[in-house]
């Protein structure tokens, strides 16, 4: 039965997985030991490392962060995708993907073509204000030709002030059309915001449950109640950690995953010895209570 159930979930990943392949991953720590220097400065944020990128002045800025030679794309769809954040980004800013394509004819220039986050919301938004970490995506379609990409170069325009924290990138391709890799991200399972409030809410909930269930323990109430809801927590850690794995193939979003992975490993990690630790209080005052029964009768 367990061997069938890891078989299972197994095989459901892999199923989630299909879909989407990624090429090639970019971490900036490793671009730069290479001597390729990103533009920013690479930095540990909120554990992970990211390129943090300031423009000072309200003048328009364009940045570099990336160029790809020959990349080894072999399907019609294909995207750069990663994370990032910022703060107090006065106007509209955005990535830009720009796509380099062998000439049309002998003796021609190069043909090149954009993709930008310019979008209102979800993984194609514009970068404005301030946010968490949230996902974005930079998708191009080349359906209708069967040359390959030569080059590609990510930017980053901000058109005045502001911060800008971009994790490692991931050159990923897709089967089917475009609509259906922007899909792959537009339908996460939660908002950023809806993240916030979820961790919020439950984890204020959760808490205050750990320290009702402490006190009732404390002093001996309702045994089975007690216990059945640290074995339902415990429950619960496996799921948040079964979905966060999910998640993760799934290539949902930060907000999505981390929450997950965060709540399963807390729950997973303490509950299983606060368990313990409240059997042998209620078999101390049980042995008590049984003890003090004794001597009244002798």
């Amino acid at each position: 039965m367990k061997n069938t159930l890891i078989i299972g979930l197994y095989l459901g990943c892999v199923v989630a997985c299909a879909g989407q392949q990624t090429l090639a991953e970019y971490h900036w720590g490793k671009l730069a030991e290479a001597g390729q220097s990103p533009a920013g400065k690479p930095e540990a944020v909120d554990g992970r490392l990211a390129l943090r990128l300031s423009n000072t002045n309200d003048t328009p800025l364009q940045i570099q962060l990336l160029q790809i030679s020959q990349p080894p794309i072999s399907k019609k769809v294909y995207a750069m995708t990663g994370e990032l954040k910022y703060e107090r980004v006065r106007g509209d800013g955005c990535l830009e993907m720009w796509n380099w394509y062998p000439p049309a004819k002998p003796g021609m220039m190069e043909s090149r073509y954009f993709s930008r986050t310019l979008g209102e919301s979800g993984p194609m938004g514009k970068i404005s204000g301030t946010s968490s970490w949230r996902a974005f995506m930079l998708p191009f379609d080349r359906t209708g030709t069967e040359a390959r990409p030569t080059r590609l170069e990510i930017n980053l325009l901000l058109p005045a002030q502001g911060t800008v924290y971009v994790g490692p990138l991931k050159l990923v391709e897709y089967e089917g059309n475009l609509m259906g890799a922007a899909g792959a991200h537009a339908n996460a399972w939660w908002s950023d915001r809806q993240a916030g409030l979820i961790g919020g809410i439950g984890g204020t909930t959760i808490g205050c449950l750990a320290g009702l269930l402490a006190f009732m323990a404390s002093r001996g109430f309702a045994r089975s109640f007690v216990l059945g809801m640290l074995q339902a927590l415990l429950g619960l850690g496996a799921i948040c950690a079964v979905a966060a794995v999910v998640a993760l193939c799934r290539q949902q979003p930060y907000a999505v995953w981390m929450p997950l992975l965060l709540a399963g490993v807390l729950l997973l990690a303490i509950v299983p010895a606060r368990l313990r630790q409240i059997q042998r209080q209620y078999a101390e005052i049980e042995f008590r209570r049984m003890s003090s029964v004794d001597m009244v009768k002798g």
